[in-house]
């Protein structure tokens, strides 16, 4: 699933993709990269497949691909996280798609290689950030001895063979499915558009849809519709009725009804709060969470890095 702050602009490299973020909540989602988690300050809790896993300052924590969680912190917590596409990964290391990393908290006390692990990763966001010349070289060769650290890091186990043939064709539908939301999702789109796109009935699919994505397809759809909103409102200044139709909203209504779902205010109510930088969200155990955040711009993301690598040396 996108979010907002994967709507963060930058400049592209293919593959590879860094973000930093304050905040204390985000709703089960799933990315069809391979995610690695470290929290610069705080405390993260993830839960996934019904485990919760804490994640305490200055350790990491690695998703895999495809693979549904949601992230809490009772308190605000900084966190660095890189994306890595193992589309573009397994063009030279094909075994990536073979490996499913265990969701354990690594950290520099009990983990060889963990001190490289880091540095390489620092390194990667750093050149993420700074967009100097031929920044994508630099990011791509970082990223890849960020994951040939991570294997000597992280536990993993390799998938049987036996059963590598369903899990491809669950990832790649997953891959599909997601991609095909993003570009179309400004547009008229129902479930049934994509079930002619898989070849799979409108009942098997939203039986997929709501196993692998956490939601139904109708709630999926209005999530990202609004954190596309939630984006626009933020950094723009054009018009609800804009954003409305820009997002795919056949009506301001129903904006207005989804987004208050959502985020507990209608749109305008969020604009005019916006400088406190305050959103009302809940999690699945039905406490509400006062969702706080600050997405760091490049420039303010650079400057953080360029400091961690200073302290680090």
């Amino acid at each position: 699933m996108s979010n907002e702050f994967e709507l963060i602009e930058h400049r592209q490299s293919k593959g590879v993709h860094a973000f930093l973020i304050d905040m204390n909540y985000r709703r089960p989602h799933l990315h069809t990269d391979l995610e690695l988690i470290y929290v610069l300050k705080g405390q993260l809790i993830v839960q996934t497949e019904g485990r919760k896993i804490t994640v305490q300052e200055q350790e990491c924590l690695v998703i895999n691909s495809c693979q549904l969680h949601e992230l809490l912190s009772k308190e605000q917590a900084k966190l660095l996280i890189l994306q890595l596409g193992t589309k573009e990964f397994a063009t030279f290391f094909p075994q990536i798609n073979e490996i499913s990393f265990h969701n354990q908290a690594l950290n520099l006390n009990e983990r060889p290689f963990f001190k490289e692990l880091l540095h390489h990763l620092f390194t990667t966001c750093d050149s993420f950030f700074q967009e100097e010349d031929y920044f994508a070289l630099a990011c791509h060769g970082h990223a890849s001895l960020v994951l040939y650290y991570l294997l000597q890091c992280a536990p993993y186990e390799l998938i049987p063979e036996a059963k590598q043939g369903a899990h491809f064709a669950r990832q790649e539908r997953i891959r599909r499915i997601s991609h095909y939301i993003q570009q179309h999702y400004h547009e008229t789109l129902f479930l049934a558009d994509i079930a002619k796109q898989e070849n799979l009935s409108v009942n098997y699919l939203s039986h997929f849809f709501h196993k692998n994505f956490g939601l139904s397809f109708q709630h999926y759809l209005n999530v990202i519709r609004c954190e596309k909103a939630y984006f626009l409102l933020s950094n723009t200044d054009h018009g609800l009725l804009h954003i409305s139709e820009a997002c795919g909203f056949s009506d301001l209504r129903y904006l207005n009804r989804a987004f208050k779902d959502l985020y507990h205010q209608t749109p305008k109510q969020f604009r005019n709060q916006m400088n406190q930088r305050a959103t009302i969200t809940t999690t699945h155990s039905g406490h509400e969470q006062i969702d706080r955040q600050h997405i760091y711009s490049k420039a303010e993301s650079a400057a953080v890095m360029t400091e961690l690598l200073t302290t680090k040396k």
